[in-house]
């Protein structure tokens, strides 16, 4: 099938009725989505906000959030999904004003904690708003844009605006191996976050037609009847939900045309599994808060484990070392040369990611982790091959007081347990590495982010204190 464009508009003209987004006991059609979307649009508009303004917002994952986030994409302006909880902060600010944010919209009025540097309005204050004579339907210049907040894994997390497309919005390309489009299923959003890598996979399904189901209060269990319950085709799985996934051994009876899965690192072993579990149907990017790099399928994945795919059209992936590029198989800086229409030009031609890795032959990009110099890039190395191990589920690894390395490895413990201790520290000699010090952990119970990153500026502070344990 030739991909072809659909929106949200297109869908609510030629079934008004289909469902758009369910979450709990919430749910609203695609004609009242679209409707919604260009009301918030008029309210917007009406308050004064110029066109390409960008507007933040900590409203649930839901019918509400998504209205918004149609009306930003279609009417020109900036959307910023924002948890509370870092508004909360004196960081979230800071936050805001780093990309110039007009205004916050809420779920309710914004009462204690800091206040910001911007008016906030709720959703129900914009929706009432008279026009006066402001032409929701007028287009705009160019489509609005994407703003997110990185997830802070290694310090404080920083807001990175995508760059505007020069066009109207005209939606998505509807690609047959993404599962979605109106003659497909829904969509099972289990990790209600604003991470890219979360978010992404659930805005694209809404905006080729598909029905998306938001799985707000997260269990193995719940996953597999909401999935049964609509007959989902696709569904999106960080690396800790698709472990605990594998872990309970619950798969819906309905089958999945396709499971993303991306925003970390997933043990190969834990992919197996999953594959064993919910059949080839397995599709794993990698990106960063600027967009989707590369895509790998199962079937491309078990011929070159650990990989995450080759980069998408129009992408090129880089590896250099000092400025230097390095010739397939060697290690180094991992560049992006995003495509044209992506590409700000105050970012440059080529994008740091700040990960290391290399590419092999035939061009699949293999990510090791994040690192600087060239101990920080053996020390990559020894993470990644750590994940490699039988029954690991997640590693990370820093350097402790004295430069020790400290590992923190999430295990299975059971009857078919193997010590992954002599191992860790067979593959530290080979790197020329001190002998590290391995914490054993059991899978999903070290700190991480909404979007399933472990949270390595919380571990580092306990790498100084951490046990041996298993």
């Amino acid at each position: 099938m030739k991909p072809y464009l659909w929106d949200p508009w297109a869908t609510a003209r030629t079934d008004p009725d289909r469902a758009a987004v369910i979450a709990d006991d919430e749910e609203i059609t695609y004609g009242d989505l679209v409707g919604r979307a260009d009301a918030l649009a008029r309210g917007l508009r009406a308050r004064g906000l110029p066109d390409g303004a960008t507007v933040s917002t900590d409203l649930p994952t839901g019918p509400a959030f998504f209205a918004l986030a149609l009306a930003a994409l279609r009417h020109g302006f900036g959307l910023f999904p924002i948890d509370r909880d870092l508004l909360a902060l004196p960081l979230g600010s800071s936050l805001l004003t780093s990309v110039a944010t007009a205004a916050h919209l809420s779920a309710r009025p914004w009462e204690g904690g800091p206040g910001l540097p911007c008016p906030v309005w709720t959703d129900a204050e914009l929706t009432a708003t008279r026009a006066d004579g402001t032409d929701a339907s007028a287009r705009p210049p160019a489509a609005g844009r994407l703003v997110f907040a990185t997830s802070g894994t290694t310090g404080l997390p920083q807001a990175v605006a995508r760059a505007r497309p020069r066009r109207p919005y005209q939606g998505v390309a509807v690609v047959e191996r993404y599962g979605a489009g109106t003659g497909r299923g829904p969509h099972l959003m289990a990790n209600p976050t604003y991470h890219l890598g979360t978010l992404g996979p659930a805005l694209y399904a809404l905006q080729a037609g598909s029905t998306v189901v938001v799985q707000r209060s997260w269990s193995p269990g719940a996953f597999a009847e909401l999935a049964d319950r609509y007959r989902a085709d696709s569904a999106m799985l960080s690396p800790d939900r698709l472990t605990d996934v594998v872990e309970a051994g619950e798969a819906p009876h309905h089958r999945f045309q396709v499971v993303f899965h991306g925003g970390a690192a997933c043990p190969p072993s834990v992919k197996r599994a999953a594959v064993d579990l919910f059949g080839p149907v397995l599709h794993e990017y990698y990106g960063t808060s600027q967009g989707v790099v590369t895509e790998i399928t199962t079937a491309e994945w078990l011929a070159r484990p650990g990989s995450v795919g080759r980069p998408l059209p129009g992408i090129r992936v880089e590896i250099t070392r000092d400025g230097r590029p390095l010739p397939a198989g060697e290690t180094g800086d991992i560049g992006i040369r995003p495509r044209a229409a992506d590409r700000d030009p105050a970012d440059g031609d080529v994008l740091k990611t700040g990960d290391v890795g290399h590419v092999d032959d035939e061009g699949y990009l293999f990510v090791l982790g994040r690192a600087e110099s060239p101990r920080q890039i053996r020390t990559a190395r020894l993470e990644h091959d750590i994940r490699l191990l039988p029954g690991v589920t997640d590693a990370a690894v820093l350097d402790g007081p004295g430069d020790e390395p400290v590992c923190f490895v999430e295990h299975r413990v059971g009857s078919a347990f193997q010590d992954p201790v002599p191992a860790i520290e067979a593959t530290a000699d080979m790197l020329e590495l001190p002998c590290p010090r391995v914490v054993l952990a059991a899978p999903g119970s070290l700190p991480r982010t909404p979007s399933g990153k472990l949270r390595r500026a919380v571990l580092l502070t306990l790498a100084g204190s951490a046990p041996h344990a298993v």
